[in-house]
């Protein structure tokens, strides 16, 4: 498959792995509720009613299935449908069973491990970050990578709170991916992509607020959650290294940019607290927009354009040639600013000039 026949399958593969997602989703809802596995409301969590936890599932199986019967990169995917199915079945558990912290952390690395010795992805540099020479890792590579990689898996799935947001994330970045993957000449990595995109917006149609959706009717629960932060995470590191890369690395960070600063920020505030790192609250980003008032549409929209916004910094910044340095310094200072306005929003109980609810109005 060459880039023009690619291109001309994209609609086809897109709309084949929409549809494939969505029959999966309405065929295994009725099925969760029958086995159980479903998201049970509690005080943490924002519906009000038990909601099936298999978007994951259909995802996953739509990607695998797409992948390995309308695509020529079977032999190639493997170590991937490998990785991304491993952190599958660890949210499956996860989600019956409620898995300790240090067993998930071995199960991602373990993920990362595949992704490493069988698929030949890891970082190696980290661009001309600071001056003008290429920031080389050496002996770091494999340890840095892992690092690089567990956070994107974990932020992605702390940023799955609100219906129809963590699928919109997804959906931004692998256009925005799979358009430097075109123009670079990456076709596998194009049509991977595409197969995500189409396989999530099978899932997107039925856990948005859209007009059809009163509510949202499937959740991706933890198992959909990790296996695509795997697969982004997968995605980051093989286009944004070694020397025929599609994007530079600080490209990568800004297309991620906004669940990477909401994980780190909480990670952050709850060691302050004394809490572990990875419990659950209701101090996310879109916790402060429906505790201040605003509407889950309303949220939706806003946190989707804060996402459209870092994705057009960092794609200007890749098709323009902007420094890297440049890249990188403005992101610490667009990270400080975030920083300072979700401080000021929890300590000073007002964002956006509302005053801010001790109960979420959902």
């Amino acid at each position: 498959m060459n880039v023009l026949s690619l291109d001309f399958e994209i609609g086809g593969l897109m709309a084949a792995a929409t549809l494939f997602s969505l029959t999966f989703c309405l065929v295994l809802a009725p099925l969760a509720r029958l086995v159980g596995l479903m998201d049970q409301p509690s005080e943490r969590k924002l519906h009000e009613k038990p909601v099936p936890l298999v978007g994951g599932l259909a995802v996953f199986f739509t990607f695998a299935i797409s992948i390995l019967l309308f695509t020529p990169f079977a032999d190639q995917a493997w170590p991937l449908l490998a990785a991304c199915g491993l952190m599958l079945v660890t949210g499956l558990v996860d989600d019956r069973v409620n898995l300790s912290p240090r067993v998930r952390f071995l199960l991602q690395i373990m993920a990362c491990c595949i992704m490493i010795f069988a698929g030949r992805t890891e970082l190696t540099d980290f661009g001309r970050l600071m001056w003008d020479g290429v920031l080389s890792l050496g002996w770091l590579s494999i340890p840095i990578t892992i690092f690089a990689a567990v956070g994107v898996i974990n932020a992605f799935n702390m940023v799955d709170g609100l219906d129809g947001l963590s699928p919109m994330i997804f959906m931004v970045a692998c256009v925005a991916m799979g358009a430097l993957a075109l123009m670079s000449g990456h076709v596998f990595n194009a049509a991977v992509l595409v197969v995500a995109f189409g396989a999530v917006l099978g899932y997107f149609l039925l856990n948005a607020r859209l007009p059809w959706n009163e509510r949202a009717r499937v959740f991706l629960g933890d198992s959909g959650s990790v296996f695509l932060g795997m697969f982004l995470a997968w995605q980051f590191i093989d286009l944004g290294n070694g020397a025929d890369r599609a994007f530079q690395p600080m490209t990568a960070v800004w297309l991620l940019g906004i669940p990477l600063l909401d994980t780190t920020r909480l990670m952050h505030d709850r060691w302050r607290r004394g809490r572990s790192p990875f419990a659950a609250d209701q101090f996310h980003l879109h916790h402060a927009f429906l505790k201040a008032g605003f509407s889950v549409r309303q949220t939706w929209l806003a946190i989707t354009g804060l996402v459209l916004l870092t994705t057009a910094i960092g794609l200007a910044g890749q098709i323009l040639g902007w420094a890297e340095y440049l890249m990188f310094y403005g992101f610490i200072a667009f990270g400080l600013v975030y920083w300072g306005v979700m401080r000021h929003c929890w300590r000073g109980g007002h964002f956006f000039g509302r005053t801010m609810m001790t109960a979420i109005k959902f």
